[in-house]
């Protein structure tokens, strides 16, 4: 499904048709009504659109698969092939990897174009900025991409495909190149085009800024386990160059406003609206939480049962997950109250994420007390691209690796978990949750103690809102330790390590070859990741 959020006529234009609109012509018979290019500032939102519908939807989902946060319960079969590591290289290929590049990272292009040529320097910038979060999506996703040579149109259609560790260099110019564009404080503001920020003056404008010096900082992370060296250079660098308060604020995440009105809804709702009970809780991410006795579980987890006892008033909570890999039967793990009967269950994502769309024991999911029979809520959360929370345990990561300069390492790790436990209803939780052991940031002794818990906390942060950067994080730090599905297509004890490169690609493009990656590998490791 395409995004089909619509803000305009303009845009409505631009979502229905195939991109021709882009295209500049040199025939002087040019019908005033049926213009052959379009406003940079209506072309926005279409780019922001599609980034939020395909990393928050089908990207974020098998993210959530392969980092073990999302598992199949019992009955679920539209996604068991990717719990069980059976990935093709038609998976993702039209709608996903070709509408990254089709879609939002052309519309980019096309603002930079043409933003350029009319120096509408703001529009530009934030276009730079969006281009390179869409690459860094790809290239941690894929490994080696098309960079350098892609979104050339006509001029060249089948672009060298670049190595990820130059990638990232490019990235992190793309960023620089995009804040530098935005401090000429030339051309208009998007306004309410915007659908990220709607930034409407320069305060607005330092937003995005403060979201570029945030995706530095992730650039540097996610490479400083292969470069530490590089790593470290780069982020003393951008502490020493960024000015005061360069990162992003409370209230600034990155973020995609969704609605509770058809097509329009948050990704991850929509997917599970129309395929529900395909999804459960994944052991590994429901055992940490449980060992931890983590706030966030009400939240995040839906009681197994969601069924009264004979003879009780209220239902006990039973949070039960699901193994990855689980082939069929499943077996039995629970035992309704004051009976006999042993069934099988597992705990469905709870309804922030999914509201009331789904069925237990044979009974819609608005039927059960306590569980509002509106979805609205669930439909409008926000696309998370890069929270608050995240920029915090991203400094306090660097912080531990001492590459920061005046920042408290503690301080930020607290604030984070503090910042995630807020945004699910459970902040006042945050004290007696950091003090507790498996969470206590003074009780960690070592450097790589520290790391571990903020790895951890982060990892959980992710759930059912960025699986894309989930995986991308368990890969990097092997925290947590990811398990071998029980059923495992690879073979016992092979882990997915990328996605493979799509059909498209493989048929039409010469210079996927050159990158050593035979067509379906999903085991070879990409280059940031030495686990």
């Amino acid at each position: 499904m395409k995004p089909t959020r619509i803000t305009s006529l303009a845009l409505l234009g631009l979502l229905l048709g195939t991109g021709a609109c882009k295209k500049e012509f040199s025939d002087i018979n040019v019908d005033p009504n049926n213009p052959t290019t379009s406003d940079v500032i209506l072309v926005l939102p279409s780019g922001q659109a599609f980034v939020s519908y395909i990393v928050g939807g089908q990207y974020n989902l098998i993210g959530e698969i392969l980092s073990q946060q999302f598992g199949i319960p019992s009955g679920g079969n539209q996604y068991r092939t990717w719990d069980q590591y059976n990935i093709p290289s038609s998976t993702f290929d039209g709608r996903q990897f070709q509408g990254m590049y089709a879609g939002s990272q052309e519309d980019f292009q096309y603002i930079i174009n043409q933003g350029i040529t009319q120096q509408e320097w703001r529009m530009v910038g934030i276009a730079k900025i969006l281009k390179a979060h869409s690459f860094q999506v790809l290239t941690d996703l894929y490994g080696d991409i098309p960079f350098s040579e892609a979104l050339m149109g006509a001029a060249n259609l089948t672009p060298k495909y670049d190595k990820q560790q130059d990638v990232y260099t490019g990235i992190q110019a793309l960023l620089d190149d995009g804040i530098n564009d935005i401090k000429k404080q030339a051309g208009r503001f998007p306004g309410t085009n915007d659908l990220n920020y709607g930034a409407t003056n320069e305060a607005g404008m330092t937003k995005w800024i403060r979201l570029a010096n945030t995706l530095k900082l992730r650039s540097y992370i996610h490479i400083s386990t292969k470069d530490a060296a590089a790593a470290a250079a780069g982020i003393r660098a951008l502490y020493a160059t960024a000015g005061a308060s360069p990162f992003m604020a409370s209230g600034e995440s990155y973020q995609y406003a969704n609605f509770a009105v058809t097509n329009n809804e948050n990704p991850l709702y929509q997917t599970n609206f129309r395929l529900q009970n395909n999804l459960g809780v994944s052991s590994t991410v429901g055992n940490l939480m449980t060992t931890l006795n983590d706030p966030r579980r009400p939240v995040f987890f839906l009681d197994a049962d969601l069924r009264v006892p004979p003879g009780q008033t209220t239902s006990p909570i039973d949070y039960l997950f699901v193994e990855p890999g689980q082939p069929t039967p499943y077996p039995t793990n629970y035992t309704f109250p004051g009976t006999t009967t042993a069934v099988n269950r597992v705990s469905y994502p709870g309804t922030w994420f999914i509201g009331s769309a789904f069925s237990n024991a044979g009974s819609a999911g608005s039927t059960y007390a306590g569980i509002s029979a509106t979805d609205a809520a669930a439909k409008a959360r926000p696309t998370l691209l890069l929270t608050y929370e995240e920029s915090l345990f991203l400094r306090a990561e660097a912080a531990v690796q001492g590459w920061t300069t005046g920042e408290d390492a503690k301080a930020l790790y607290e604030a984070a978990v503090t910042a995630s436990l807020t945004r699910y209803g459970v902040g006042a939780s945050a004290a007696t949750y950091l003090a507790s052991s498996g969470v206590n940031f003074t009780a960690a002794v070592t450097n790589a103690d520290k790391l571990r818990l903020i790895a951890t906390q982060k990892y959980i942060s992710f759930f059912a809102t960025n699986g894309a950067e989930a995986w991308t994080e368990a890969r990097r730090t092997d925290i947590p330790t990811l398990r071998s599905p029980l059923t495992n297509t690879l073979g016992a004890g092979v882990l997915v390590k990328r996605l493979p490169y799509v059909d498209s690609e493989l048929l039409r493009n010469p210079n996927v070859a050159a990158t050593g990656i035979v067509p379906g590998n999903i085991t070879t490791n990409v280059w940031w990741d030495v686990n």
